[in-house]
C-alpha cells in the first residue's frame, strides 16, 4: 500500500509516528525537488515507484492507485475533510483509516506515538488531568489535514476555551520537534514493501505542515548543514496531483500542489535514526498492507 508517515524527532532523538496517510499522499514530488536543488538533477524516485508498482502489483502505478477498493470515495472523502465538499456518496470502511484514532489504535502497539486520548467536552476533568500530567498537549481533529484545527495548549482555561461540543477532537502529547528555531517534521514515503523516500518540512509556525522543504541526509548528528539558508521555489504542478486528480485539480488547493519553497541545505539526521525511520516506514506499510479494512472499527464520522 502506498502511505506517507509523518515522524516527529526530539531534541534526545526520541522518534515518534504521528500520522499515516493513505491514497496518494504527498511525498514523492516533495522529495524531487529537495534532491533537485540539493544535486542540480532530477532523482529516479518516480522510475521506482513505477518499477515497484510493476514488480510487486504488475500494474503501472497510476491503474494500480485508481484500483485501490476504497479510491473512489477516498478523492471526494478528503475534499470533505478539507471542509470544500460533501460527503461522499459511497462508503468503504478503508475511509476509517482516516480517523486518527483509529491510527493511535493500530500503530501505537508496534511503535512509538505520542499518548494520545479522545477529548470528551462532557468530561473536562479527564482532558485537564491529561493536561496537568503533560504540561503541553495538541488539540487536533480526528478526521482533518493540513493542520486545520490543531492547537498547542499549556494552560486549563485554553482548553476550556475551546468550545469543542463533540468527540471528534484528540488531546495528544505535545512532542518538541525543533532544530535551530524551526519546528520540523519528517515525510517518509513506503510502498509495496520497500522505503521510497524521505524529506523534511521546516516551520517558524506551530504546525510544519507545508512548510519549507529540505533534503534529508545521514550524519553523525541531527543538524542544520547552515542556520543561515537560502531558498529556492517552484510553482510546478506536482506529480501527485497529476495522478490523482487528472485535469480536475480543486482551485482550492493549488498552493499544496503547486507552490514549494526549498531550502539551500542540508537537514542531518543520525545514521542509525535515518535507518530507523526507513525500517519503522516499511514496517507500517507491510501492516497497513496486511489488515482487513472490513474489520477496522468505527470512525467518528460514522456516528
Amino acid at each position: 500500500m502506498y502511505i506517507g508517515i509523518d515522524f516527529l524527532i526530539t531534541p534526545d532523538l526520541g522518534t515518534y509516528v504521528v500520522e499515516v496517510n493513505v491514497g496518494l499522499p504527498g511525498g514523492a514530488q516533495e522529495y524531487e525537488l529537495t534532491h533537485l536543488v540539493r544535486f542540480g538533477k532530477p532523482s529516479d524516485i518516480f522510475n521506482r515507484i513505477e518499477e515497484t508498482s510493476l514488480r510487486v502489483y504488475g500494474k503501472i502505478f497510476k491503474d494500480y492507485l485508481h484500483g485501490l477498493p476504497f479510491v473512489e470515495s477516498l478523492k471526494p472523502f478528503k475534499i470533505w475533510m478539507d471542509g470544500m465538499g460533501p460527503f461522499p456518496d459511497t462508503f468503504h470502511p478503508g475511509l476509517r483509516l482516516e480517523d486518527k484514532w483509529n491510527q493511535y489504535q493500530l500503530i501505537s502497539p508496534l511503535l512509538p506515538m505520542p499518548e494520545t486520548m479522545i477529548f470528551d467536552p462532557s468530561n473536562l476533568t479527564e482532558g485537564e488531568q491529561f493536561l496537568e500530567r503533560k504540561g503541553k498537549i495538541v488539540v487536533k481533529r480526528r478526521v482533518g489535514r493540513g493542520g486545520r484545527g490543531l492547537w498547542v495548549v499549556s494552560d486549563i482555561e485554553t482548553l476550556r476555551s475551546q468550545g469543542l461540543t463533540s468527540k471528534r477532537s484528540l488531546l495528544q502529547e505535545y512532542i518538541e520537534s525543533k532544530i535551530d528555531g524551526y519546528n520540523f517534521s519528517i515525510r517518509s514515503v513506503a510502498f509495496g514493501g520497500e522505503f521510497m523516500c524521505m524529506y523534511a518540512n521546516l516551520s517558524q509556525r506551530s504546525t510544519s505542515n507545508h512548510g519549507v522543504l529540505i533534503f534529508i541526509s545521514p550524519g553523525h548528528t541531527l543538524g542544520l548543514a547552515e542556520r543561515d539558508f537560502e531558498t529556492e521555489s517552484f510553482n510546478k504542478r506536482s506529480w501527485e496531483a497529476e495522478i490523482w486528480f487528472g485535469e480536475n485539480t480543486p482551485s482550492y488547493l493549488r498552493h499544496n500542489l503547486y507552490e514549494d519553497e526549498v531550502a539551500k541545505t542540508i537537514l542531518y539526521l543520525p545514521e542509525d535514526i535515518h535507518r530507523m525511520i526507513q525500517e519503522r516506514s516499511v514496517k507500517i506499510e507491510r501492516f497497513y498492507e496486511s489488515l482487513d479494512l472490513y474489520s477496522l472499527s468505527k470512525a467518528c464520522f460514522e456516528e
